[in-house]
């Protein structure tokens, strides 16, 4: 489906991710160099760093609201979109703590770190959880024709291997028995 937030045919929200993840994902490279060479320049690059990145999160935000809002479909892709956002905005909190936490302190403190680190996690979560909504049920993707029959068909053929599977494990377990080439 194709996305509502768009640019001369081209969806806004993933022209736009890059920058916040290129930046946030940084922080923590910078921190460990300006910690192991005892140079405070490294750990004012990642707080300024840091700052860029949530700036440009939000930015990516707003085009990735306006499809959530409108375009993505109920059931799995808005369940995994949900997630996705739960993620980035809870990575955007932690280094906002970060931020908060580490004041005008060129070195960053163990609480700084440990919220940097976690801020990160969550951030890669919701980058993985983006691409699933993208390449797995092609939320903001406009396939040509045939890519959508193809995509649509690959789909149709793996549900019935998905039931049976289901249907096998269930006639083992009813059994009583385990085999665990079956799991």
């Amino acid at each position: 489906m194709k996305s509502a937030a768009r640019f001369n045919g081209h969806p806004i929200h993933p022209m736009l991710i890059p920058y916040p993840f290129a930046f946030l994902s940084s922080v923590l490279a910078f921190e460990a160099v300006g910690l192991a060479r005892q140079d405070e320049r490294f750990g004012d690059t990642a707080r300024q760093l840091t700052k860029a990145g949530i700036a440009t999160a939000l930015a990516a935000a707003v085009p990735g609201l306006i499809d959530y809002i409108l375009r993505v479909p109920q059931g799995e892709p808005k369940k995994t979109a949900t997630y996705h956002m739960l993620s980035n905005v809870s990575a955007l909190g932690f280094f906002a703590a970060a931020v908060a936490a580490r004041g005008d302190a060129a070195r960053p403190t163990k609480t700084v770190l440990a919220l940097e680190t976690v801020g990160t996690g969550l951030l890669s979560i919701g980058g993985w959880l983006g691409g699933s909504l993208s390449y797995h049920h092609m939320v903001g993707v406009d396939p040509e024709p045939r890519a959508l029959a193809e995509h649509q068909a690959s789909e149709h053929r793996a549900l019935p291997a998905m039931a049976s599977a289901r249907e096998e494990r269930t006639l083992v377990g009813a059994a009583g028995r385990t085999d665990s080439a079956i799991d």
